[in-house]
């Protein structure tokens, strides 16, 4: 089920088409697959705080087991990933550092934790579901990946709901159970969130 919608976009802050058709592609392939979905829902754009530490998350998916953070990058141009991390962009025909998307994604994800610990009180609740991160890019082609290979959590942004619905599968059949995010939790947590969500540019100002 989707809770949670896209927020009313700011195109002044969306400077580059491809960032523009990121943040439009996520969505929609999201509520292609699990728009009518019993066990997976979804918030687009969610933008929390508490204690001055406000967290954004492209997109958040609940599942049965936990909760999959999915970091949506609006990137152009060559990419370049260096063996021991570090994620390079080509300007002007040279190679500047950036954030890598996996790091400032891990990031969002122990923000939220911290978040539910601090504001839903259950505890050691949290510390017993999942939290997984995923990075969604607009073609993996443009990206130079090290002599290891691609990067196992970036994907094409098509491919994401696959990605989700192979980590179901994997902790369905590790764990032998059902997860602890019941139906009822879900909706309850989905609902919390977004009454605790903020358009990131009400809370900027």
């Amino acid at each position: 089920m989707i809770y949670k919608e896209l927020d009313p976009p700011d195109w002044d802050q969306l400077s580059t088409v491809s960032q523009r058709t990121a943040d439009e592609q996520m969505p929609y392939y999201l509520r292609r697959f699990f728009g009518q979905s019993a066990e997976v829902d979804v918030l687009n754009q969610l933008c929390v705080s508490t204690g001055g530490i406000v967290t954004q998350v492209d997109h958040l998916l609940l599942h049965p087991y936990g909760i999959v953070v999915v970091d949506s990058r609006g990137v152009s141009g060559r990419l370049q990933v260096k063996e021991d991390g570090r994620w390079m962009r080509r300007d002007s025909r040279q190679l500047v550092d950036m954030p890598s998307p996996i790091a400032v994604a891990h990031t969002q994800t122990q923000s939220l934790k911290a978040f539910l610990v601090k504001k839903v009180r259950q505890k050691g609740f949290f510390e017993r579901i999942e939290f997984d991160v995923l990075v969604a890019v607009p073609d993996l082609d443009a990206i130079e990946w090290p002599a290891s290979g691609p990067l196992a959590g970036v994907c094409n942004a098509d491919q994401v709901p696959r990605r989700v619905n192979e980590l179901l599968t994997n902790y369905r059949s590790v764990q032998g159970r059902p997860g602890l995010l019941v139906a009822e939790q879900r909706r309850r947590l989905a609902v919390f969130f977004c009454a605790k969500h903020r358009a990131a540019t009400a809370v900027a100002q």
